[in-house]
């Protein structure tokens, strides 16, 4: 099973299929992808299947930049950063919940930097995402 609720290589998600699988939660997708095409130029958006363990993720960029990864899965999603080592000590400062100073602490660091996630639930999950873009913009 993937991780991913798109698991098949050869059927790219579509809006209608994230819709289908978040239910409830699409509202929330739909608040955090409008807040980062408010606050960022030359936005785009590219389906990736990096692995079947993986499945299809949302790649989310700015430029050449990536902002984030979105992960659909059944009545969720959840949200992938990888931060460089000025963003980790910049998040200390930025009135992150623990759970996710643990997440960012305890993540590996790698020479593209340190890669987390976490479930996106509710309101206060989409809030938090967006403080974590501004923590990556400003570092």
């Amino acid at each position: 099973m993937s991780l991913s609720a798109f698991s098949d290589k050869t059927v790219r998600p579509d809006e209608t299929a994230v819709a289908a699988v978040l239910d409830k939660r699409k509202s929330l997708w739909d608040a955090l992808k409008e807040h980062i095409t408010k606050d960022h130029k030359n936005v785009s958006e590219e389906w990736k299947f990096y692995t079947k363990e993986a499945g299809w993720t949302l790649v989310v960029k700015s430029g050449k930049r990536t902002l984030l990864y979105l992960i659909p899965m059944n009545g969720l999603f959840k949200v992938n950063f990888v931060f460089g080592e000025r963003a980790v000590s910049a998040s200390q400062d930025a009135g992150l919940p623990e759970y996710v100073m643990e997440l960012i602490s305890n993540a590996a660091p790698y020479v593209e930097g340190r890669s987390f996630m976490f479930d996106v639930n509710e309101d206060a999950d989409v809030e938090t995402a967006i403080k974590l873009l501004r923590v990556k913009d400003q570092n």
